[in-house]
């Protein structure tokens, strides 16, 4: 019967235990390189509005500025991504930040300004990044909010040279 222990936890413990995801984010992965700062304020004392930036070079990174989330609130971040068949090719990636217990015993009744960054091991050549949060149960909407979006830039160059090639391509084959 003590070996029945060990093996329970080994199996439990290569179990990915299920997410509280909203519908039509099932399919969602989780963003292993995510960081939370540190509360920056009070929602409502800054009048600070929230921002999204996106950067690509090896893999995408997207920084979400001003999210209001309860102070002392830990979030976690999902994303989503989408390949639209039309030309040219318009890469889209979802990010929702919410919080890791989204049915807490208790809420402090004061909301602070967070900064997150998210590290998508994507890598595009271009990607349009929509930045959603997401409130725990202790709200009536508990629907994803989108917050904005960015469009990545790149390093100098490495866009560039990828359409110039392109378009060189197509100017023999004409």
């Amino acid at each position: 019967m003590t070996f029945a222990y060990p093996l329970l936890l080994a199996l439990v413990g290569g179990c990915d235990l299920a997410t509280d995801l909203p519908a039509g984010w099932e399919d969602a992965r989780h963003i292993d390189d995510f960081t939370q700062g540190e509360c920056d304020g009070y929602a409502g004392d800054t009048g600070e509005v929230p921002t999204v930036t996106a950067t690509a070079d090896a893999g995408l990174r997207v920084v979400g500025d001003n999210l209001t989330f309860p102070c002392s609130t830990e979030v976690e971040g999902f994303y989503r991504s989408e390949t639209l068949d039309i030309y040219p090719v318009v890469y889209q990636v979802s990010v929702l930040v919410q919080p890791v217990d989204m049915d807490p015993y208790a809420v402090a009744g004061c909301d602070c300004l967070y900064r997150v960054e998210a590290g998508i091991p994507e890598d595009p050549e271009s990607a349009t990044v929509y930045l959603y949060t997401r409130q725990g149960s202790w709200t009536d909407e508990n629907d994803p909010e989108l917050v904005g979006s960015a469009a990545d830039s790149r390093p100098e160059g490495r866009g560039a040279r990828r359409g110039a090639r392109s378009a060189r391509c197509r100017r023999v084959r004409r």
